[in-house]
């Protein structure tokens, strides 16, 4: 008898495809991608997985078949299973689009909203996805598992954004602010509910939230928000220059006061500057006196160059005079000599 090889011909669209022929004999062989794996079923029941390699039909080489192969020797060396062959590949290829109605409790409106994005989806459990999914059916495509999944995803999404709206963090005016949390809200409700039935979630994207259309009161209301913000951002922006304002004038004044300090005191030292330079003049003009006076006491008899010479040292040790005005002075005595 001829040796029949069962392997997957599953095209690209397909996840699940179940091979057409179920007569396998003895030497027969299931050959099984690197990314896929093989299920093997006699009457619906589950026999046996196969991982990926070459798998040759044996006495006792695969688990559950050896019930099989001792009921068809004798009889006859056929043996009947169904082969199915699962894509265990990460797909991205769920691309998917909603509309809610929503209920904003803080503005009494009933929206619709649109929302799209994309999943990433992985078949971890072959078993219990065909056992659960497919059926009777013989494969399975990725649109048939979008329009699976879809329903899931609506679901998620609007419950998340309906507790956001009843706790008063979320609003339909608002409502395109949440795009990242609620990817990860949704995506972890979904790892819930697709685990059972074999499927991994690998990523989950909210990638657009927004209303669809707009009513004459969500309009109305719309516009209202946007000149309340607006006028926000005005009265911020006086307010920012108003406090500016403020800023230079205190410190134009603390500028002023300290001008006139200094003013104050540069007159202050100007005066004791004056006072000084006024104390100068009149100790030269006493030393230019009085020397005058005892010369004309001399003249009289009352003095002499002595008595003048002793006065001009007793005005330099008390400091009354500088060293260089003393010898200015003796040398004009001398002179008179």
């Amino acid at each position: 008898m001829a040796i029949t090889t069962i392997e997957s011909k599953n095209k690209n669209n397909y996840l699940i495809w179940k091979h057409p022929n179920r007569n396998l004999s003895m030497g027969s062989q299931i050959i099984v991608n690197e990314s896929e794996e093989a299920l093997l079923f006699e009457n619906g029941q589950l026999l046996h997985i196969l991982q990926a390699g070459k798998h040759k039909i044996s006495s006792g080489n695969i688990p559950g078949l050896d019930g099989i192969i001792r009921r068809s020797v004798g009889n006859t060396p056929i043996i009947k299973i169904d082969t199915w062959f699962v894509n265990k590949v990460v797909s991205t290829d769920y691309k998917w689009g909603i509309q809610l109605q929503v209920k904003d409790n803080l503005h009494q409106l009933l929206v619709p909203v649109g929302s799209y994005g994309s999943i990433l989806l992985k078949i971890e459990d072959p078993a219990s996805f065909v056992i659960q999914v497919v059926g009777k059916n013989e494969r399975l495509k990725k649109e048939e598992l979008k329009n699976f999944i879809l329903p899931c995803v609506e679901r998620g999404l609007k419950e998340y954004i309906a507790e956001k709206i009843k706790e008063g963090i979320l609003d339909v005016f608002n409502i395109e602010s949440v795009l990242g949390k609620a990817s990860n809200n949704v995506k972890d409700s979904l790892k819930g509910v697709f685990e059972k039935y074999g499927l991994t979630v690998v990523e989950f994207f909210v990638q657009g939230i927004q209303v669809q259309g707009e009513s004459p009161e969500y309009k109305k209301i719309k516009e209202s928000l946007a000149d309340a913000a607006s006028l926000k951002i005005r009265s911020k922006a006086a307010s920012e220059a108003d406090a500016t304002s403020l800023k230079i004038r205190a410190k134009a004044a603390s500028e002023a006061k300290q001008y006139y300090k200094d003013q104050k005191d540069l007159d202050v030292l100007n005066k004791s500057l004056e006072e000084v330079q006024n104390q100068t003049k009149e100790i030269n003009k006493a030393i230019d006196t009085k020397p005058n006076e005892k010369q004309s006491e001399n003249k009289q008899g009352g003095g002499n160059l002595k008595d003048k010479l002793e006065y001009l040292r007793e005005l330099l040790d008390s400091g009354l005079i500088t060293k260089a005005e003393y010898d200015k002075k003796r040398f004009k005595l001398l002179d008179q000599i």
